[in-house]
Order: C-alpha cells, then structure tokens, then sequence
C-alpha cells in the first residue's frame, strides 16, 4: 500500500515515522520547502524525544515532497488552528482534500488533524468520489514517538465497512484496544478527551488556590486522593495552569460549536475560566512593580518540547511587560523573542523574582546556590511544584501554588 502523510507537523511528522517503522514506504508532503530540505537531510524541525535518531533509522522510507502523488491512502495532519471567534479554521483540511481528489480519485482518505464533529460526515457528502476515515490523534508532545508505537488505544471513525478493517490492519501494531465508531463520535471523542484532562487541571488549582487559603498542601491532596483508582493521579499536578497547540484551541473550538448548537458546556467553559484565572494567580504572586526584573524559567508549554503555542510562559511575560516590568527568560530548547538568555544564571542575573514555568530537570533541581549567588532578592515562585531543593529552608523566599512555604513533597502526579 502506498501511504501518504499530508503536514509534516507534530502529528504528520510522528505519524510518518511511526508507520516507517512498521515498514511502509511513506511520502510525506509538506507545502514549506525548507522544512522539506531540512528532513531529506535527516533534520528533524521538532524537538521531540527520539525523533532525530527515529529518522535517522527510516531515512530510506520516507519521502519527503511539495507535490501530491498518487497514492492509495492519504492521512492528512495539517493544521486546523482557531479562528478570531473560536471556532476551528479548516481551510488547510478542505485545500488538502480538493487537491487529494484531483490526483487520485476513489483514495482513502484519513483524517488526523483534529476537527469539529460532522467535518468527516460533511466532506464524506462534498467529495463522493474519495473514502473517508476519521482516526484522531492522542499523542503527547514530549512522548509522541512512543505514543505512537504503544497507543493506550486506537480510534477508527468510518463508515466504510471495507476500509475500516484496511486501517485496523495498518495501525494496530501492539495489543492497544481498537475502538470501531461512526466519525462524528470519533471527533468527539478526542475533543473529549482533551477537554477532561484540561478540567482535572483545572480541578487541582482551585484546590491549590484554597490550600494556599487554609495552609493546606496541595501535592499531599494530590496524592491522596489520585489513590482512588476513580479518581487516578495523572494531570493532578497544580501550577500555572496548561497551555500548547492543543487544550486551549480544542477547548475553545468546542464550546464554540456547542453554542451553534444551543448548547453549553458549563463544566468545561468554567475549567477554561479558572486556566486564565490561573495565570492572573502567578502574576499576584509576584507582586510586579514598575522597573522589577523577573526571570522566567522556562517558556515551553512543556518538557520535552519546544513548542510555544499558548505557552502559560509567554502570557505571562506579556502581563509583566504591560505593567512595565523587566522581564528576562531562559528555556534549554524553545526559542522566542524575548530577552532570553544561554543559561539560568544569565537569566536570573540582578532579578527580583524567578519564576519557575517548565518543569525541565535543569530547571527543576537548579540551586539555592545559584539563585543566591545571581539575584537581586533570591526569592522563588515555583509555578509548576517542581522544585526539589527544599530541604534548605530559608536559603531562598520559596512560594509554590497551594504548596505551605517551605515544605516538599515528592508524591508523583502525571
């Protein structure tokens, strides 16, 4: 079968390699030339655990091009980013299929790209001469390589009775459960999933924002109650609340579709509310004044990446600017255009207040030390409960979220 990967993006990029290493010979098509370039040579344009030694190794099945060949299957994975009113652009999606169906009428057609319930059903009816499938994605950035090549499970959205066992045959490469549904549930499903783990994130910081309250401490909550096997310990972990290219936008793109359909998603509007409340909470922590410098320890949304979209970082360098504060940043992969520095002492050189926004083990487990020898005021606000030199009371003016001054606990969390 010859397999074609449209969007050479997080999900294209992971999606390609991860069938190159089941032995499929795969084309992968991307409209940016120089990103195309670059991966012929073996460059990956992402920072992602694996994947440059993981292209390495498929070098001699992947193609990377401009141009739509013929092919018997086509995954498309370009983006669907969010419009001024919070629904979901599908321009790229739309473009992608049109161009599908002029070079190879009668293809299969499957789609990655995460889109609004009915997409699959409308352009099933809009292009009759194609297949259409709907298979989401549920790849973590920082992981995504081992996502794919062990799935906690696997989603086949079609109606088509002949191609859904076509691609349960092409993706099901380990024991992960296969999940046979129409391709509207599909589309849900990865909104829903999306939209839960954001209101579980959502849950644990306005639990930390009264255990700041009441002197509780919120990663002894945290544990206690992720003991609950109906509860679970994953994404209980409180701090600046999530950002990146997914909760946020699909959590908007939801809510917005719900409206059309005078429906309200009153559990998930609020988890949004309380994530940009969440980040208002940081910034009240730091008590910015006019002229103080705060250094921002890491920008990414997360480890493992160098992704900045929606990062809770740069939302909250922005609020500092605008209150005339001087901000400085420091992230071992992800590159922005603020005042950002090489290392964490250059960063926190002469600075009122580091702010602690990715946990990264550097950042992590960084030194009283340092933050003594450098700063201006070695003070500390932890905004991911990550910092593991806590046994050292007093060195450093240490406040984490919902955590009691100066205590630590190593209790796990996601």
């Amino acid at each position: 079968m010859h397999l074609t990967v449209i969007g050479t993006g997080y999900v294209g990029l992971v999606t390609a390699i991860g069938l190159a290493d089941t032995g499929h010979e795969v084309t992968c098509v991307d409209l940016n030339r120089e990103r195309m370039e670059q991966l012929r040579r073996g460059i990956a344009p992402i920072t992602e655990q694996g994947i440059d030694e993981a292209l390495e190794k498929n070098q001699s099945r992947l193609t990377f091009t401009t141009e739509y060949p013929v092919s018997d299957l086509y995954l498309v994975a370009v983006g669907t980013p969010e419009r001024a009113d919070g629904s979901c652009d599908l321009s790229a999606v739309e473009a992608a299929v049109r161009l599908i169906e002029s070079i190879s009428p009668g293809a299969s057609v499957v789609l990655k790209s995460t889109v609004p319930p009915g997409t699959t059903e409308r352009l099933s009816t809009e292009h009759p001469s194609l297949r259409f499938a709907m298979v989401p994605e549920f790849l973590r950035e920082g992981t995504a390589l081992a996502d794919m090549r062990q799935p906690s499970r696997i989603v086949i959205g079609t109606r088509d009775a002949l191609l859904a066992p076509r691609l349960e045959e092409l993706l099901k490469t380990t024991d992960a459960p296969v999940v046979h549904v129409d391709p509207t549930t599909a589309e849900l499903t990865k909104y829903a999933a999306n939209s839960f783990l954001a209101v579980k994130i959502s849950f644990i910081n306005e639990i930390a924002r009264l255990a700041d309250q009441v002197g509780a401490n919120v990663d002894d909550i945290a544990h206690g109650i992720g003991l609950d096997p109906r509860i679970g310990p994953a994404f209980l972990r409180a701090g600046a609340g999530y950002g990146g290219s997914c909760f946020p936008k699909d959590i908007k793109a939801l809510t917005t579709l719900a409206r059309t359909h005078d429906t309200h998603l009153h559990v998930i509007e609020a988890a949004d509310r309380t994530n940009e409340a969440q980040l208002e909470y940081v910034l009240e922590k730091i008590h910015p004044e006019r002229g103080m410098h705060v250094a921002l320890l890491g920008l990414a949304f997360k480890p493992g990446t160098d992704d900045l979209r929606d990062a809770p970082a740069l939302r909250l360098a922005e609020r500092l600017q605008q209150l005339g504060v001087k901000v400085t940043g420091y992230d071992p992969a992800a590159k922005t255009v603020l005042d950002q520095k090489t290392t964490m002492a250059e960063a926190v050189a002469g600075a009122d207040v580091a702010v602690i926004m990715t946990e990264w083990d550097d950042i992590k487990y960084v030194s009283p030390q340092l933050l003594q020898e450098h700063m201006q005021t070695p003070r500390l606000i932890d905004g991911r409960n990550c910092w593991q030199h806590l046994e050292a009371p007093g060195s450093v003016q240490y406040e984490g979220i919902g955590r009691p001054h100066h205590t630590f606990s190593n209790n796990p969390s996601n």
